[in-house]
């Protein structure tokens, strides 16, 4: 009677034992659950740079935002209004961009429409740089004239740029 006692408990125990849940099958929800997108939604875009002179920006950008385990990673189109303050000669530009941050680095393309209202020029520019979770990114970006740069005393070549996308997720927690 012992023995057969005996033996029941150490099958039922061996059953017990492997039905139980690994280490690796209670991780394995973790690993694939956490991520979060945000939907796309309009933020305002405020910024401002330095090439020869110092400019300022606004403008509206269609943010999206995405949190995992392996990192963050945002995208957003953007059309932003610009403005060179120059004595006796304002520089405006119209422009359209794209940009995308994965964790810290961020990079872009950017084409402007600039004039001061007798001479105009279309420029391209590419951007690298550096972010924090795409509200807050600064960038270095590399100017290229379609026009042999009729603005050379305010646009040089390279530009330094800080840009805040004001969006819902920074608002709230911010």
């Amino acid at each position: 009677m012992i023995k057969e006692c005996l033996f029941i408990i150490i099958i039922c125990t061996g059953f017990n034992v492997f039905g139980q849940e690994s280490q690796k099958d209670s991780l394995q929800p973790l690993l694939y659950n956490r991520l979060v997108t945000s939907e796309k939604q309009i933020s305002i875009r405020v910024g401002g740079g330095f090439q020869r002179k110092v400019y300022t920006e606004i403008g509206l950008a269609l943010h999206k935002c995405t949190y995992g385990d392996v990192g963050f990673f945002s995208n957003d189109f953007y059309s932003a209004l610009e403005w060179f303050p120059n004595k006796g000669k304002n520089l405006y530009g119209v422009k359209i961009g794209y940009e995308a941050n994965a964790n810290w680095i961020n990079l872009g393309l950017e084409v402007k429409y600039q004039t001061d209202f007798k001479e105009k020029d279309v420029v391209i520019i590419p951007k690298i740089g550096l972010g924090l979770f795409g509200d807050v990114n600064v960038f270095y970006g590399y100017t290229i004239s379609t026009n042999n740069n009729p603005f050379s005393d305010t646009i040089g070549h390279h530009q330094l740029s800080i840009v805040f996308n004001f969006n819902r997720h920074f608002l709230k927690y911010q």
